[in-house]
């Protein structure tokens, strides 16, 4: 196959094609005649490029996805997932949650939120018929984050009456989306990676059944207390059984004297034997 070509149809799954030597011309093609890696969605057939990400996108796009990843309720979330939108239609946002778990080839459900990060430069008629497309096909809300002006998230949703509503979340506002997220995300976590991982402690927190992080800070500290106590008293069991191995060698070793005495018609020393040690014992014993 020469470089530059792409056999549309006629691609071979079994082969590999260099995604760089990959170059559609125009259309129909189906969203079977792409390759995963492809550089490419489809709009109706027609080929769309996409472009290699930018530094700030690219950023953008892992916070993005660190946060929705980690909210209790999402189960599933990726970067770039390829979706089946229509036989023609295939759009892979920069960041989804969906409520499928991984499988080969292309989604074929809608992702419930799909994140957009659009920089300078970004294809808005391109990028508003992306979000048409999502939206009608099930997606329940379209998030674009704008890295170029004043930093804020535009929210697309579908009402009732089928037209497509846009709202714009300032950077000291929340994000929410009841259904497919738990906890509200500020839109300054998908700018501010510090936000961004406090955001993620939240959630993992929550995840796992902590409402604070102080909650999750008391029960280390009782943990450790209860650990303390069960040690001490496992070291007080031993001490008592090692004092009790002792008393019961004495014992034994008093009993064994009085025998030894009584045999000689010898009686017990003055200050008795209760008070020698054993190693007392085992000379008077012994004869020594």
């Amino acid at each position: 196959m020469p470089v530059g070509d792409f056999p549309g149809r006629d691609y071979d799954p079994q082969m590999s094609y260099p995604r760089s030597s990959m170059t559609l011309g125009p259309g129909p093609f189906k969203a079977r005649d792409l390759p995963s890696g492809s550089n490419y969605e489809l709009d109706n057939g027609n080929p769309v490029l996409c472009a290699p990400t930018q530094a700030q996108g690219g950023l953008a796009q892992a916070l993005a996805a660190q946060v929705v990843r980690t909210d209790p309720l999402v189960e599933h979330a990726g970067v770039e997932i390829g979706y089946e939108l229509a036989e023609g239609t295939l759009r892979a946002p920069d960041v989804s949650v969906t409520n499928k778990p991984p499988q080969s080839g292309w989604s074929k459900t809608a992702p419930p939120l799909a994140i957009e990060c659009a920089d300078k430069g970004q294809d808005e008629q391109e990028l508003q018929r992306k979000i048409e497309q999502l939206l009608e096909a099930g997606t329940q809300a379209v998030w674009v984050v704008r890295l170029h002006r004043i930093r804020q998230v535009e929210v697309y949703t579908r009402g009732l009456d089928g037209e497509i509503r846009r709202t714009v979340a300032q950077a000291n506002e929340e994000l929410t989306l009841p259904g497919v997220l738990k906890n509200p995300v500020p839109v300054a976590a998908l700018f501010d990676a510090k936000v961004a991982d406090l955001t993620t402690l939240r959630n993992l927190l929550d995840r796992f059944g902590y409402v604070h992080p102080d909650q999750a800070r008391e029960e280390g500290r009782e943990e450790g207390r209860e650990e303390g106590r069960e040690e001490g008293r496992e070291e007080g069991r031993e001490e008592g059984r090692e004092e009790g191995r002792e008393e019961g060698h004495l014992g034994g070793l008093r009993a064994a004297a009085r025998l030894v005495l009584a045999a000689r018609g010898e009686r017990e020393p003055p200050e008795g034997l209760a008070t020698m040690s054993a190693i007392a014992l085992s000379r008077l014993i012994s004869g020594a």
